[in-house]
């Protein structure tokens, strides 16, 4: 065996941190106005009844609701003339439930429940669900609103990717590959309340999360109801206490095809975020997206690992610091974010397979 003379590194097999569901940093933008645009009017016509009239408008919304009469100026007179008919409670009642369903951290920690809309809705229900799924659709980033603010959805994107730089994986999933600002497409933006089911947030920019591909399919997340799916509390995209959350994966049953082995997948917070995790396992199809991306990658992975300890430029070192370079090099993509499930994988393999540990052992004696 040839003797380590070069280099000596030091590589402890632990369950570390694996920041998957990542806190995006919040940025405050023009772009959030048409927000509150909106909650203003709820809260003018939560105590007016003076009629009708254009100053029920913040002076730089009224451009842009008269360039949108007909799915604004008309749908808010209709929503005001319904409201003022309601009694002084029941009117309170009608313009909150607007307001407080955009407290988004809140609901995230069970402690507000939003108006949902399921089916389909009528009345004064279909105008108010009409108005905020168009605000979203044809107003953020519609002619009039752009000029109003003299910035497009896009300069949104590259201004919320340059602030969160060290984030290239999804926060949500970690498998997925995210955009960012030099590329020349954007990643959509997940309605982490769906707006089908919750529209009063749908241009709440808290409730706006920048997602892979897979997060915001609809085979994954789509139109599910994630508040009654949950266990009553849901990770907060922006939480900035947020401590990321610890892979470990085991063997569950070991298998000669190595593609073929079953896995356990044991997820955990530092702060016992248990409810969150297991929401968050129900609506992003957690277990089975993972199971899928390591069977699909787990050849791979096992052949570099071989092919790595095996290279003819790490022969000078002995077999022991060959197996510690390689596994570094796991975590050092893993520090930079390039990386989140690839290490434990592989400690798991090694650690599981009686078939995989007989071929490493066996390297011993070459």
């Amino acid at each position: 065996m040839k003797k380590s003379y070069c280099l000596k590194i030091s590589y402890q097999k632990k369950a570390s941190l694996r920041k998957m569901i990542r806190a995006y940093k919040y940025i405050d933008t023009v772009h959030s106005k048409l927000h509150e645009y909106v909650i203003a009017f709820f809260r003018k016509i939560e105590i007016d009844s003076n009629g009708f009239r254009d100053e029920l408008f913040e002076p730089d919304f009224l451009p842009i609701v008269n360039r949108h009469r007909k799915i604004l100026k008309t749908r808010f007179k209709i929503i005001y003339e319904y409201v003022v008919k309601l009694s002084i409670i029941d009117r309170e009642t009608f313009c909150q439930r607007v307001i407080e369903s955009n407290q988004i951290e809140e609901i995230c920690r069970g402690e507000y429940k939003p108006t949902s809309f399921i089916g389909t809705s009528s009345g004064i229900n279909q105008t108010l669900k009409g108005l905020f799924l168009d605000l979203y659709n044809q107003v953020l980033d519609g002619d009039p609103f752009r000029d109003n603010i003299k910035s497009t959805l896009r300069n949104h994107f590259d201004q919320f990717c340059n602030a969160n730089v060290d984030i290239t994986r999804c926060p949500i999933c970690g498998i997925g590959e995210l955009k960012n600002a030099h590329d020349i497409t954007r990643d959509q933006y997940d309605h982490y309340l769906p707006k089908s089911i919750y529209p009063f947030s749908s241009i709440n920019f808290y409730n706006l999360v920048p997602c892979c591909k897979d997060c915001n399919s609809f085979e994954t997340k789509g139109d599910k109801d994630v508040i009654a799916l949950s266990n009553g509390r849901l990770f907060f995209p922006y939480d900035t206490n947020h401590k990321g959350i610890s892979l470990v994966v085991n063997v569950k049953h070991d298998n000669p095809e190595i593609e073929n082995i079953i896995w356990e997948l044991i997820f955990s917070t530092p702060d016992n975020k248990n409810k969150e995790i297991e929401s968050w396992k129900e609506i992003y199809s957690i277990e089975g997206r993972y199971q899928g991306f390591i069977k699909g990658r787990i050849k791979k992975l096992y052949n570099y690992y071989f092919g790595f300890i095996r290279s003819p430029q790490a022969a000078h070192l002995d077999i022991s610091d060959r197996k510690k370079l390689c596994m570094l090099s796991f975590e050092l993509n893993e520090n930079l974010g390039l990386d989140f499930i690839f290490r434990p994988t592989l400690d798991g393999l090694l650690a599981g397979s009686n078939i995989v540990q007989a071929e490493v052992e066996a390297l011993e004696y070459v």
